[in-house]
């Protein structure tokens, strides 16, 4: 834990370093607002019925230092993938509609349309972050946080990176 101090009110781990882990420039985060707080989980509780569904769990966050050209690629990043969704989104629904009218395709024809559809929408968006961050030349914020051993630590004693689903 030399790596990190806790501060038990805001249930965070502050780094101590200040050296970027997302690029390899070498760059030192100014401040801390700057850092990413890579959470990570454990199930406390699950609790599965027929008709209701429960989980509690705990949940920590660990600093990971980041300069800022850094934190703004990752903000480009999420906002690009936020609005090509919603563009996916709405050509989803307009090619898919499109093709079954035109094509008189019925049912079966539509659904194989709409995986396709959905298929293409994944890749894009997932394409277009790629190409953000590797234009930025920066890592990805959960490769980040998984290259970091207070992480990988906790991942070991059975925390997760992945919050828990009822």
């Amino acid at each position: 834990m030399e790596t990190h101090i806790l501060s038990e009110s805001k249930k965070v781990f502050d780094p101590l370093a200040t050296n970027c882990a997302f690029c390899k420039t070498g760059t030192h985060s100014k401040s801390k607002q700057d850092n990413y707080l890579a959470p990570v989980y454990r199930t406390q509780n699950r609790t599965n019925l027929v008709v209701y569904r429960n989980v509690k769990f705990n949940e920590i966050k660990i600093g990971i230092p980041r300069c800022k050209s850094c934190k703004s690629a990752h903000s480009v990043v999420k906002t690009a993938s936020h609005l090509s969704v919603f563009i996916g989104v709405i050509l989803f629904f307009v090619i898919t509609m499109s093709l079954s009218m035109m094509f008189d395709a019925g049912i079966f024809g539509m659904i194989i349309s709409m995986a396709v559809a959905f298929g293409l929408i994944y890749l894009m968006v997932t394409g277009i972050e790629k190409a953000i961050l590797s234009y930025y030349n920066v890592i990805t914020e959960k490769e980040g946080a998984l290259k970091e051993p207070l992480v990988r630590e906790f991942l070991r004693n059975g925390w997760s990176i992945d919050r828990p689903k009822a």
